[in-house]
């Protein structure tokens, strides 16, 4: 199948679309397994400034020229393109008119497309697409990668391959912007107060200098080091947190992409600041002060796969994910996206509980289509399907939504078989196994490839 990555960030907006192989083969269990077996891009656009009416606002229109335009110079068919992300980034993501243009987006490139803007979702996606995923595999290393664009820094840890943190910080090469006389055109609020702190906060009108400039560059640059639990978090640092900072310990290696992430080198002085008036931005300024505060720490500071394109290869070749082939699924009701899943707190030992403690929850939600996750355990019983089963219809008829599970492990045909006959059930259905989720997770789900259900676990929550 084709899967389409389209980036709209705080200063560019990158487009991908990528084949991805899919295979069925006989697992461990003798039961059937269907894996995603390669991905590969075929199509990489230009990379293009992104168009906004105003600073409050994105165009629509141009964003749309601009993606349609791709899709176009690919040759591949819009209809051809079955999965994929719209992940809108940084700045851009506190526009008014945000949500709107990222639902309008995706239903202009079809059902299976998936548009979300949240710090953790980005951040893991520019993990993997820049490479550093894998490379934390192959060192069996932990290794942090900071994608650092216009507006923000979204930053990952990996561990052997396993990503074990997330966090975004308001760090980026847009939030100060100048014109060729270095007079200040725009100046983010978000960086306001620790720049107030230190005196530097420049004026929108005023005319700066390369001093100043520099001066504010080596403050975000110093609080990189700080985010990479490289230097102690100062009360100014923390404010520039959008996520809650994670506890991990130092990684063995850090790399840097993002649009920064191209400037993280030793350029010369008169080439950055050339640069800098090229894009009217301290872009260029950031990524050297960013190479200058790492250099005592030069030996941990590794070069990724992809820099710029990094989140959008994230969103085209990262976002999906395959169920079990062991599923239940009345496959009429699919797609659907958006899915807030309500965790269960029931371990499987207390199961004949399920009921009594997750209804208090249901309430928490606004939403009319809810996913369940459920505690499981490896091969349970029959009389402890049919217990469950119960629980669950019961749980489910006091909802308008059909009744969706999902499990960790194994067994979601056999639920769902025990559902319909025992249970009583006549919702429609969707139960999967294989699928690793969270608190606060919402869930997209696609009509079957082979015997497996394509699905998207996402992050939308971003602290306004």
């Amino acid at each position: 199948m084709y899967s389409i990555g389209v980036d709209i960030g705080t200063s560019t907006t990158a487009v991908i679309i990528s084949k991805i192989d899919i295979i069925t083969k006989t697992g461990p269990s003798l039961l059937p397994l269907t894996q995603i077996e390669k991905t590969e891009i075929v199509y990489a656009g230009p990379i293009c400034f992104t168009p906004l009416i105003n600073h409050d606002t994105i165009d629509f229109d141009g964003i749309k020229q601009i993606v349609g335009g791709c899709i176009s110079e690919s040759g591949i068919a819009k209809e051809q393109i079955e999965t994929g992300a719209v992940i809108i980034t940084g700045e851009t993501a506190r526009k008014e008119n945000a949500a709107r243009v990222s639902t309008s987006l995706s239903e202009y490139l079809g059902d299976f497309v998936v548009a979300t803007a949240g710090p953790k979702l980005e951040s893991i996606l520019a993990g993997r697409g820049s490479g550093i995923c894998d490379e934390s595999k192959r060192r069996n290393k932990m290794i942090m990668n900071l994608d650092i664009g216009g507006g923000t820094l979204n930053a990952s840890v990996f561990d052997c391959g396993n990503s074990v943190a997330s966090f975004a910080m308001d760090i980026g090469g847009r939030l100060i912007r100048f014109d060729s006389d270095l007079r200040i055109t725009y100046s983010s609020d978000r960086i306001e107060p620790i720049l107030t702190r230190y005196g530097l906060l420049p004026k929108v009108g005023s005319i700066t200098d390369w001093t100043q400039l520099e001066h504010i560059c080596e403050l975000l640059a110093d609080a990189c080091l700080q985010g990479c639990n490289l230097k102690v978090l100062t009360p100014q640092t923390e404010k520039l947190f959008l996520t809650e900072m994670p506890f991990f310990r130092t990684p063995d290696f850090i790399s840097i992409s993002g649009g920064v992430g191209e400037y993280v080198t030793d350029y010369s002085r008169n080439a950055v600041r050339s640069k800098s008036l090229e894009y009217g931005d301290i872009g260029p300024i950031l990524g050297k002060k960013i190479y200058d505060a790492f250099r005592p720490y030069g030996s941990k500071l590794i070069v990724p796969k992809e820099t710029i394109r990094a989140t959008v290869i994230g969103a085209g070749n990262h976002t999906l994910a395959l169920s079990g082939s062991t599923v239940g699924v009345d496959a009429n009701i699919l797609p659907i996206r958006n899915i807030p899943i309500v965790k269960s707190q029931t371990l499987p030992e207390e199961w004949h509980r399920l009921y009594e403690q997750t209804k208090p929850l249901l309430p928490l939600y606004t939403e009319e289509v809810l996913a369940l996750g459920i505690h499981g355990k490896p091969s349970p019983k029959y009389e402890e399907l049919k217990l469950l089963a119960s629980q669950i219809a019961c749980l489910f008829d006091h909802t308008d939504s059909p009744v969706i599970i999902l499990l960790k492990e194994d067994f979601a045909k056999a639920l769902a078989q025990v559902l319909r006959i025992h249970a009583n059930c006549s919702k429609p259905i969707v139960c999967l196994d294989h699928i690793d989720w969270a608190q606060g997770d919402y869930i997209d789900i696609g009509r079957p490839v082979g015997s497996a259900i394509p699905v998207v676990i996402k992050t939308l929550i971003y602290r306004s």
